[in-house]
């Protein structure tokens, strides 16, 4: 269902969002599904909401601390219980798809503990940066449905070459960029040229608030 489909990356935009028919729309964490085409519900490995009620906390992660989100110990109750209640409110939404928001901060076998869980309720989940997660990259890419990838956290290059090695070439590669990071969305739209199922898209409106194409690219 993916395949041959750009991606409109609109985690930071605000209210219900009308989608394409022939794209794939991630919508932010309190909102449903878009109107037409396929939809990717963002979820968190963190406490988004920063309840407080997920713990025990850990406090290695710069990201949890910049955004104010709780660092879920993937070894307490918390862990289990956090996913479980997005999985469950996103199948209820109508999703097929998730991401899963900052594997970085946690080793492979934990992100994959959450994909196989996400598994259980139904959901196919997109790989986010999948190279930052401490591990190897191959597993992770071999039980996803595309990868979402920002600035920083790989090449179109090094994308295809794992995406290669977990037989999985023609898996939708989606690069995404906001703010300062529009020359390097333009950089990797030409470093993209050739390679299939990868595409490039830049927000002028804070962090993920719209989605422009990058030219320059299949």
């Amino acid at each position: 269902m993916l395949e041959g489909k750009r991606l409109r990356y609109l985690i930071g935009a605000n209210g219900p969002q009308l989608g394409h028919a022939e794209e794939v729309t991630v919508v932010g964490y309190d909102t449903g599904p878009a109107q037409f085409g396929v939809s990717v519900g963002y979820c968190n490995l963190f406490d988004e909401k920063n309840t407080g009620r997920l713990g025990p906390y850990l406090h290695n992660s710069d990201t949890a601390a910049q955004y104010g989100e709780g660092q879920i110990d993937p070894r307490g109750p918390g862990w289990e219980k956090n996913l479980r209640a997005q999985f469950t409110r996103r199948r209820r939404q109508g999703f097929q798809y998730i991401e899963l928001d900052n594997p970085d901060a946690y080793s492979m076998l934990d992100v994959l503990r959450a994909v196989s869980l996400a598994a259980t309720y139904r959901l196919g989940v997109i790989a986010k940066n999948p190279l930052l997660v401490e591990g190897n990259p191959v597993p992770y890419i071999q039980n996803t449905h595309g990868a979402i990838v920002e600035r920083g956290a790989g090449s179109p290059r090094d994308m295809d070459a794992v995406r290669i090695k977990a037989s999985r070439p023609d898996l939708p590669v989606w690069f995404v960029s906001f703010g300062s990071g529009r020359n390097w969305a333009e950089a990797v739209g030409r470093a993209a040229v050739g390679y299939k199922n990868m595409w490039v898209s830049y927000s002028s409106k804070g962090e993920y608030g719209n989605s422009l194409d990058i030219n320059g690219i299949r």
